[in-house]
């Protein structure tokens, strides 16, 4: 007796092959596609990225407004204007209560045989003085300190005074504002320290290195040496009528006698310069030694002087 004939299932095996190989199909698409992204060239990786024209760039910083100097004056006008020198007295000069002067450590000449001096450093400043390229009466070369600076303006040390001594005291120095243009400027390798209350003098450079340095003897209370301003060395001579020089150099400084309209028939002006004695009070001028005398004059002409 046989059993019951079986029919194999054809096509159950049929759809299972199919299914085999569209799933196998599909599995090689996406190994393909992982395989195509990991080698993909650095064009396509690129691609990607937002366009560099695309992205936001910074705004660039507005460069500050440099306000320009004065139109340069003729040098007929400038003779119309009152001239900067020791025996003058020009009431717009600027001083210590009215500006604060910061040594800039640089030599100021002037270009022309007259230079304009002005109470601000704007366009429409008009001359309030002009500066000789000569030092009146010792007939040398005009150099001054600078003392601050303002665009195309610089703040310069004046000879002049803005107020004589009245019944109070006044203004020691005097400042100005100058076109840069109308100067040759260079370096100041030195400055001279006036140290009222320590009685001392010194020599310094722009690093703060001191060359040389001594005690002094400095004015009374009624006739005091400067203090709290700034100048610079006017002039460097020998005078041998003054006989307690010793035919050593004087330094004279742009900065008045607070107190004093004039001494022996001449400006009140103070004079760094010999004196044999190492005791007593001078009448507002800087006593020092012979060897000091000549290591000021060695400096050159328009060295700024800090009177602290």
């Amino acid at each position: 007796m046989t059993g019951p004939t079986v029919t194999p299932p054809r096509r159950r095996i049929r759809i299972s092959a199919w299914l085999a190989a569209a799933l196998i199909a599909i599995a090689i698409a996406v190994v393909g596609v992982i395989i195509s992204q990991a080698f993909a060239g650095p064009s396509q990786t690129r691609s990607a990225l937002p366009s560099p024209s695309r992205l936001t760039q910074p705004s660039p910083v507005p460069s500050p407004t440099v306000p320009p100097a004065p139109t340069k004056p003729t040098q007929a006008e400038l003779a119309g204007v009152p001239l900067a020198f020791y025996d003058a007295v020009i009431i717009p000069l600027l001083d210590s209560s009215t500006i604060t002067p910061a040594n800039q450590w640089k030599l100021a000449v002037p270009l022309d045989p007259l230079v304009a001096l002005y109470s601000t450093p704007t366009p429409d400043a008009t001359p309030i003085a002009a500066l000789s390229s000569t030092v009146p009466t010792v007939k040398t070369p005009t150099v001054v300190a600078v003392y601050g600076v303002s665009g195309d303006m610089i703040l310069v040390s004046t000879p002049s005074r803005n107020s004589a001594p009245g019944p109070g005291p006044a203004p020691s120095s005097t400042f100005a504002w100058a076109r840069t243009a109308d100067f040759t400027v260079s370096a100041a390798p030195h400055a001279v320290m006036v140290d009222n209350a320590n009685s001392m003098i010194s020599i310094v450079s722009a690093s703060g290195e001191v060359s040389t340095s001594e005690s002094v003897r400095l004015g009374t209370p009624n006739d005091p040496t400067p203090a709290a301003t700034a100048t610079y060395i006017e002039s460097i001579y020998v005078d041998k009528t003054l006989a307690y020089t010793r035919g050593n150099p004087i330094a004279l400084t742009g900065a008045h006698s607070s107190t004093l309209i004039e001494y022996g028939g001449n400006s009140a002006l103070t004079a760094i310069h010999y004196y044999r004695s190492t005791t007593g009070l001078s009448h507002g001028c800087v006593r020092v030694s012979a060897e000091m005398t000549k290591a000021l004059a060695a400096l050159p002409v328009g060295t700024p002087v800090i009177f602290s």
